[in-house]
């Protein structure tokens, strides 16, 4: 049961980053960008092996697929509020 808590916090957190990455790089900021990459690619490796180790992977995959549209939103919706005058969608 804690590795399923685990997977889902540390997924959000991980496409929490990853969107950031995504945001920044297009920005053009490459030091946080690269910071935001390496954070990223730590946490979603760690996931990949939880589930190739796991017997019930494809519940690991499914609660990660969840955290990470979850925490894709939260970014989204975070970037938004700094920036309002993006177009609403």
């Amino acid at each position: 049961m804690i590795k399923y808590v685990a997977v889902f916090i540390f997924g959000l957190i991980e496409t929490f980053l990853f969107t950031g990455w995504t945001i920044s790089a297009n920005r053009g900021k490459a030091i946080e960008s690269s910071i935001l990459m390496v954070a990223y690619m730590l946490i979603y490796l760690t996931i990949i092996l939880w589930a190739m180790r796991d017997a019930n992977s494809y519940l690991i995959i499914a609660i990660y697929a969840v955290s990470a549209g979850i925490g894709n939103y939260i970014r989204v919706k975070l970037d938004k509020k700094k920036r309002p005058f993006i177009e609403k969608g």
